[in-house]
């Protein structure tokens, strides 16, 4: 005779009143975000105990020496300069947490609000300076085409022919796309300059940064925009600390405020800052297949 023990057992769904529906782990993991790269990579000027919401920055204009004759005068030369001018602006984030989630969540979730809320604000930096690639009028690489590493050469030769090669170092700043694309041409390239690369140089992305080639330190980012109407990406090569400015008259800051007709608090997180481009001539966008 066949035993009965399986029938109507008592299980986890019907015994539900005695066991947690799950338990909770005592951290929160972070949202996956791109990695905030560009601001270390800019030329930065802090106003913050200045009267002023922007900062003018003057460039010297370039002239020409001539031959001249012996014991002739020579004629006066005005020298004239031009300026770019950065100006700060607030962005900002805001959420209310009442009290009963404050006083009923885990204390793991009071500090994962907090880097919410930061986290937001470093990424609308990164998107915004991201978004000045487009802006350099010299441009290499070729629409629907995958990026290579020729692509880079034309860039380092376009800023050299420009006489800005030499300002400072050179910084190269893709979307993981266009790195992609670079890992898969060198596995495929069997030049024996190839074989001496360091295994780390053009590897996995650690904390943005992708590697060095040619003198160029890579960094990648999601944040990196399209161009071409949705076609490609583009990234850019620029001279770092000198194509592209950042003024800040104030980094994220949190502001608490008790809001006691909800029994809640309010957090209030911004940042007041402007990017811009300085010099057109010390950068050039890389635009290649998205």
């Amino acid at each position: 005779m066949a035993s009965d023990f399986a029938t109507n057992p008592t299980t986890t769904s019907n015994y539900d009143d005695v066991s947690y529906s799950a338990i909770l782990t005592d951290e929160v993991l972070d949202a996956l975000m791109a990695i905030v790269v560009t601001p270390q990579l800019l030329a930065s000027y802090d106003i913050s105990g200045d009267a002023s919401k922007a900062v003018k920055i003057p460039k010297a204009d370039k002239f020409t020496a001539a031959a001249v004759a012996e014991g002739t005068e020579l004629t006066n030369t005005a020298l004239t300069t031009t300026s770019v001018t950065l100006t700060a602006s607030e962005i900002g984030i805001m959420a209310t947490v009442t009290d009963v989630l404050e006083a009923s969540d885990i204390a793991a979730a009071h500090g994962a609000r907090l880097r919410q809320l930061g986290r937001a604000i470093g990424d609308k930096i990164d998107v915004d300076i991201c978004a000045l690639f487009a802006g350099f009028a010299n441009t290499a690489g070729t629409t629907t085409v995958n990026l290579a590493l020729t692509n880079l050469l034309d860039a380092i030769y376009t800023l050299e022919n420009a006489d800005a090669g030499g300002l400072g170092g050179l910084v190269f700043v893709g979307h993981p796309r266009q790195t992609a694309d670079l890992r898969t041409e060198l596995e495929a390239d069997t030049g024996s300059i190839f074989n001496t690369v360091s295994p780390n140089s053009m590897g996995k992305a650690q904390n943005g940064y992708f590697g060095s080639w040619f003198g160029i330190d890579m960094f990648q980012s999601t944040n990196v925009p399209t161009s071409n109407a949705g076609a490609d990406r583009g990234g850019a090569v620029f001279v770092r600390d000198y194509a592209l400015g950042m003024v800040k008259k104030w980094g994220a800051r949190v502001e608490l405020l008790r809001w006691a007709p909800i029994r809640g608090w309010v957090i209030v997180t911004t940042a007041n800052y402007g990017v811009g481009e300085v010099e057109d001539l010390a950068g050039v966008e890389v635009s290649t297949d998205a």
